[in-house]
């Protein structure tokens, strides 16, 4: 019965916690479009629901602490509730990067360049939604096998980040006019870049909640190793 109780209100935790997610998939989703469409008015929405983000996890945490302090878990339970909070810590910064997104394109002048170079932070997009989800989802199944997808995918947003880093550097060079308009794409990009750190960071706690093992230390061992086969050789 007690037990009963106790998956009862984690359920009920997991579900708030896919609700904000859901809203910070939006979120990021939108700003990018209002940023390449040059839409003021969406912009100004996603900018407004960062504030509502912010109240959800104040709302999840102090429902953890709550639950720590009432119910005293043991180890691995301890261990989920405790990954709820950092997941929820790493959503509420996803809010805030989509929200940064929002305010440059409020605030910049008509950017011609979005138009038609927008491709690329379209497709750092839509990989960072689905990073987001499966991090999520894999926290709800327990699945460490997409936990480990998750993680490794933030490369993927790494190696287009440099790609738009360096089409940038190359338009402003043949056209000093446009520093101000591929600045913005380099913030942007900036801030998809960490967004990208951040889902990886949700798989890798959520690998952490399974087994007991961070993938950042599994993943520097084999770095270590790898060294030092060279230093041996």
């Amino acid at each position: 019965m007690v037990r009963n109780a106790f998956s009862d209100q984690m359920k009920e935790i997991e579900d708030m916690i896919n609700k904000m997610s859901e809203m910070c998939v939006k979120s990021l989703k939108n700003s990018i479009t209002a940023f390449i469409t040059n839409d003021i008015e969406l912009a100004k929405v996603v900018r407004d629901w960062d504030d509502e983000i912010d109240l959800m996890e104040m709302e999840i945490e102090e429902k953890c602490i709550s639950f720590m302090a009432r119910q005293q878990p043991v180890a691995s339970d301890l261990r989920e509730i405790i990954t709820m909070i950092k997941i929820i810590s790493k959503l509420e910064k996803v809010g805030d990067m989509a929200s940064r997104i929002a305010k440059i394109t409020i605030n910049s002048e008509q950017n011609i360049l979005r138009s038609k170079n927008g491709s690329i932070l379209t497709i750092m997009d839509e990989i960072l939604e689905n990073m987001l989800k499966n991090s999520i989802l894999s926290f709800g199944n327990r699945d460490l096998e997409l936990a480990k997808k998750t993680y490794r995918e933030d490369s993927k947003i790494d190696e287009l980040y440099k790609v738009l880093c360096r089409d940038m550097t190359l338009k402003m060079i043949e056209n000093p006019k446009i520093i101000s308009e591929a600045t913005d794409f380099l913030v942007v990009g900036t801030y998809l870049e960490r967004v990208g750190n951040l889902c990886g960071s949700i798989g890798d706690r959520v690998a952490f909640m399974i087994t007991g093992e961070r993938l950042k230390e599994e993943e520097f061992d084999k770095l270590l190793n790898k060294a030092t086969k060279k230093l041996e050789n």
